[in-house]
């Protein structure tokens, strides 16, 4: 049996779901485009200023609209992705502007660094996609924004042939990085690279995200509504209240999606945690963070469309026994909840602003694991090996038998860095793991 981790009853998902009507109908949201505005009011809904109040019937029209999956393309046809319906697409982190790497000070992150770990991506059997800001490189002076990203966009198409996350910083960028992805594909039609919106909580949408939004949906492309409220201070201190306000935010940008493009691709995500009321800094490795994923997948599933949450996340400063527990904790979630896509599975340290190379690969382990945990077990007679246990008998092994040949492969998960080899008397153990994954990335990349 699969495992699956369910946090939310059908009666509590129906109750949220009212919430967030009640929600966008009474209380509103702010939406600062005068475009966005025009289109929600033609879709029937009541504006007043930058407020903008959604009827319950238009939520039911466009959910209806959204499609339960879609195909993610890649420049190679072998590494395209379902989103929805499949096995959960890992994606690696996005947005970091420090490096910290063992034995290193923490650093602002580097052009050399984005192409270091675009090669590392591409080559990984763990991650699904590639590019999106892995991190924001410094490229120097004379370099602006604008140019920055476009590079960001050319080198993830140059040094990777997976599946693209995009940039929906602001429209100027978002349309760069819709132009190059349809030169790559002859635009050809079909889904090629990925836009996350995040609203700004509480119940406002930025002009930027709208632009963006707009843009990605008029060239057909998927969408993921991704709220990152912190509990106590952008949304309420209750879990069930921080979950009818995201939902309520994740429904709006639905509803503007699908009147731009009906049947335009979507993604129900969450990223929100708590706020740490000891620091007020946001606590990304809480298990909080955990619940709301795993109920956000649930309500994603409840809606019958893909989900996006997140995955080994931890407030760590570097790879240790702290960084290790979270990012364990936020995995096994995500894998276990039903999600479809897992943004940051790898490579997160210092609340979403740093990477980590080794914490980059060890986190394949701890995917790895998490997957392995909630695949569960499988029975059936072929699983129960009663013959094979009838011939072996009492006393003997089973190591020669066609039945573990034939089985041993993909029942058993083995990692590829973690330790299991006996104690060797005399060997530092001390960051033995650090050091494997250390020496892992700077054999794999070749300028290091």
């Amino acid at each position: 049996m699969k495992l699956e981790l369910k946090v939310l009853s059908a009666e509590e998902q129906e109750q949220i779901h009212r919430t967030s009507l009640d929600i966008l109908e009474t209380v509103g949201i702010e939406i600062w485009l005068e475009e966005a505005l025009a289109l929600y009011q033609q879709g029937g809904a009541e504006v007043k200023g930058n407020r903008v109040y959604i009827p319950p019937s238009l939520v039911g029209v466009a959910l209806a609209k959204v499609p339960s999956s879609f195909l993610l393309k890649a420049r190679n046809p072998l590494n395209n992705v379902q989103i929805g319906m499949a096995e959960p697409v890992c994606a690696p982190p996005a947005g970091c502007v420090y490096i910290s790497n063992y034995g290193e000070e923490r650093r602002p992150a580097s052009g050399d660094d984005y192409l270091a770990l675009l090669k590392l991506l591409q080559v990984s059997r763990f991650y699904g996609t590639n590019g999106g800001g892995v991190v924001i490189p410094d490229l120097g002076p004379g370099i602006g924004q604008a140019e920055k990203y476009a590079w960001m966009v050319l080198a993830g198409y140059w040094y990777s042939d997976k599946p693209q996350m995009g940039f929906t910083v602001d429209a100027a960028i978002a349309r760069e990085c819709l132009n190059i992805s349809g030169i790559v594909f002859e635009d050809e039609p079909g889904c090629r690279v990925v836009g996350i919106i995040n609203p700004d909580s509480p119940l406002r949408y930025p002009e930027e995200m709208l632009q963006s939004l707009l843009l990605f949906a008029r060239a057909g492309q998927p969408l993921v509504f991704a709220p990152c409220s912190m509990a106590m201070t952008t949304s309420p201190a209750t879990l069930a209240g921080t979950l009818a306000q995201n939902n309520a935010e994740v429904l709006a940008g639905i509803v503007l999606a699908q009147l731009v493009n009906p049947g335009n691709p979507v993604v129900y995500g969450n990223t929100s945690t708590i706020s740490d009321m000891q620091t007020m800094s946001i606590a990304i490795g809480a298990p909080e963070l955990s619940l709301l994923s795993g109920a956000a997948a649930e309500m994603a599933a409840f809606y019958r469309m893909p989900s996006r949450v997140g995955g080994a996340l931890t407030d760590a400063k570097r790879p240790d026994y702290q960084a290790g527990m979270e990012s364990m904790l936020s995995m096994l979630t995500a894998q276990s909840s039903g999600a479809s896509l897992i943004v940051h599975s790898g490579g997160i340290v210092d609340s979403f602003l740093t990477l980590s190379f080794e914490k980059l690969l060890l986190d394949e382990d701890l995917g790895g694991m998490a997957r392995r945990i909630s695949r569960g077990i499988e029975v059936n007679p072929q699983s129960l090996a009663l013959d094979v246990i009838a011939e072996v008998g009492p006393g003997k092994d089973f190591l020669s038998t066609s039945h573990t040949l034939y089985h041993f492969r993909k029942e058993m998960f083995r990692p590829g860095l973690s330790d299991r080899h006996p104690f060797q008397a005399g060997q530092d153990y001390g960051n033995n793991l650090l050091d494997q994954a250390r020496q892992e990335w700077k054999g794999e990349i070749g300028f290091f």
